[in-house]
């Protein structure tokens, strides 16, 4: 038994060693041990859930640790990109300290909801729940097979389709139920299923009162899986920054819950990266503009999000409400505490009534703890995992304006590496249109910071200039655009945008329908700036104030509200597929904080098809 054991692992490292695919394969053999189903369910009353039947799934094999890096450059990199280099076992995670990160009663029914969709529920594999009560499971639909068989589009659909009649069906029992309510003696098994569900929750109308409110949420074990794996790459860095802050390490786990450690997260709000940073939020904390969106950067959003969590703690005084805020915003939750008179989560939970407060906001907190208990527990999970070396790197510094194939050449990377060492640039700048600016921090692999210095002194002029090359946005001037207006907009200076255009007057009348070229965003990096010139980790070279921190703390206070002054009535849109309220701000020439305000859509929130918005008057 053990030489067969040994043999299958010897052909799952020739595996690994070969296959350039190997992080996303599973590889299984007779002896490889079955998925332990975990126990968090425990804490659920056995008649408030319905036990999905679920196939345990292989475990993920052992694979023997890399051997040292090469002392020569050239054979470490090459030894660094090979796959073996790049994995080794998953170390135990240290227990969340629960004098920060409290477990209330009130969210442990969503813990250990929230722990299943993480580690046992598979995303092919939809529960259909009560969104008042995550743990009332009313049935687990299972796609495994169907997953197998159909395509992308169509696996999307059938899903859809499914998850729709199990939410009728659950609706038409509630209603049943609800009507004999007082004759239980009458009820079928289905019927009696559901009164065993709510046997804890009190009121003459539950049932009623929860007609319309069970949802659908899809597994996530195998996302999860691959994201403790990816997080190595990433994890002792995001650490080292956090430690800089002071702030509890803890905290970088909360891309399990955002991205799942997938760099090329986007949702359909437009949040993006490790860190899912929506542009609002993004433009007070790191660079988002023509040339770089720091959001995609997982190095500089991780320290961006450590500021942005830093602000929510100094604002709120307590690690829950800072991390509910990180999805709710820190206005939102000061507003839910000012009107409830709570100081806790467990008081927004039970009094704040918002619309805006909804399903996402209420299970944040608890998302983040069962996340982190699944990352603790993985083996309970997921069997034996291995996880990514960290990826290694110098930092060089730019000084002129140079074309990022010139960079990409002088370290001596091929494209997919320098890419994934440098992902922030925008596709103008990767082919070319624009330069990269002086003052830029470039990663470069480990041990070429030397050369690739060297090498950009004897750079020639053709290959570094004292300018940008002429790049604009086009605007068409609408109804009640001023070039103020309009520079503001785009983060520009007025005399930029008069420049680019020629107007000589001071202050320039523009004419309905005119086309303005806009330059482009002035450099702007909020924050630490960091630099480590030949070293293999960037260090801090300013720190930013605690005075500047109150200040920001200070500018997110609510300041009293003047007397409304009348407006114009508002008009009404009603939404359509694919519309988005940029664009529809944009037809209405009004800002999309203007629509939000109007409608009471907090940043985390989407519309809906057919959904009747409030056009405030521009």
């Amino acid at each position: 038994m053990a030489s067969k054991f040994w043999r299958s692992l010897a052909g799952a490292a020739a595996l690994l060693a070969t296959d350039p695919v190997w992080a996303q394969q599973v590889i299984t053999g007779a002896d490889t041990p079955a998925s332990v189903v975990p126990t968090a369910e425990a804490a659920v009353p056995a008649e408030a859930v319905l036990p999905p039947v679920i196939v345990p799934e292989p475990a993920l094999p052992t694979v023997a640790q890399p051997a040292p890096l090469a002392a020569d450059p050239a054979a470490a990199i090459e030894a660094a990109t090979s796959p073996a280099a790049l994995i080794r076992r998953l170390p135990p995670s240290p227990p969340v300290d629960e004098r920060q990160f409290p477990r209330y009663d009130v969210l442990a029914p969503n813990v250990a909801f929230w722990t299943r969709v993480f580690g046992e529920w598979s995303e092919n594999q939809s529960v259909v729940h009560s969104s008042e009560y995550p743990n009332k499971v009313f049935e687990v639909l299972d796609f495994r097979n169907e997953a197998l068989e159909m395509n992308p589009v169509q696996l999307s659909r059938y899903k859809a389709m499914q998850e729709n009649d199990a939410k009728a069906r659950v609706d038409k029992l509630l209603k049943q139920v609800y009507e004999l309510r007082n004759s239980p003696d009458q009820l079928n098994e289905d019927q009696r299923r559901i009164w065993r569900m709510f046997a804890d929750v009190r009121g003459d109308n539950k049932f009623k009162d929860a007609i319309g409110t069970f949802r659908c949420q899809r597994g996530l074990k195998e996302r999860t899986a691959l994201a403790l794996q990816t997080s190595g790459s990433y994890l002792p860095e995001m650490e080292s920054i956090f430690g800089s802050y002071r702030l509890p390490t803890q905290l970088t786990r909360l891309p399990l819950v955002e991205s799942s450690f997938n760099v090329d997260a986007y949702s359909k709000v437009g949040a993006a990266g490790l860190w899912q940073f929506i542009p609002s939020s993004a433009k007070i904390y790191m660079r988002l503009n023509e040339l770089v969106d720091d959001r995609r950067d997982p190095w500089t959003s991780t320290d961006a999000a450590a500021r942005h969590l830093r602000d929510d703690y100094a604002a709120l005084g307590a690690w829950p409400l800072a991390l509910t805020a990180y999805n709710h915003g820190r206005g939102g939750v000061a507003k839910g505490l000012r009107e409830t008179g709570g100081s806790s989560l467990p008081d927004l939970i039970r009094a704040y009534d918002s619309k805006s407060f909804g399903f996402a906001s209420r299970n944040f907190y608890a998302e983040f703890l069962a996340a982190s208990d699944v990352e603790r527990n993985w083996k309970q999970h997921f069997g034996e995992i291995v996880r990514r070396e960290p990826l290694r790197f110098d930092t060089v510094e730019t000084k002129n304006y140079v074309p990022y194939e010139t960079l990409r050449r002088l370290c001596d990377a091929d494209d997919e590496v320098f890419r994934r060492l440098n992902p922030a640039y925008r596709p103008e700048v990767i082919e070319g249109k624009l330069y990269v600016p002086p003052g830029h921090l470039i990663r470069v692999p480990a041990g070429r910071a030397n050369a690739f210095n060297v090498a950009y002194s004897k750079l020639g002029a053709s290959e570094r200039f004292d300018s940008q090359r002429s790049f604009f946005l086009l605007h068409k001037v609408g109804k009640g655009d001023s070039l103020g207006k309009i520079a503001k907009q785009y983060g520009v200076s007025q005399a930029s945008v008069k420049s680019a255009n020629s107007l000589k007057d001071a202050n320039p009348k523009l004419k309905l329908g005119q086309v303005l070229k806009i330059p482009p965003h002035e450099e702007n990096r909020p924050g630490p700036v960091l630099v480590a010139v030949g070293e293999s980790k960037p260090t801090l070279t300013r720190e930013q104030s605690d005075e500047v921190v109150a200040e920001r703390v200070r500018d997110e206070q609510p300041t009293p509200k003047k007397p409304a002054k009348k407006s114009a009535p508002s008009r009404l849109h009603k939404v359509r597929s694919g519309q988005t309220l940029g664009e529809i701000a944009k037809r209405y020439k009004v800002s999309v904080a203007d629509i939000r305000a109007a409608n009471g859509i907090n940043e985390s929130n989407q519309i809906r098809v057919g959904q009747q918005l409030k056009i405030p008057a521009g």
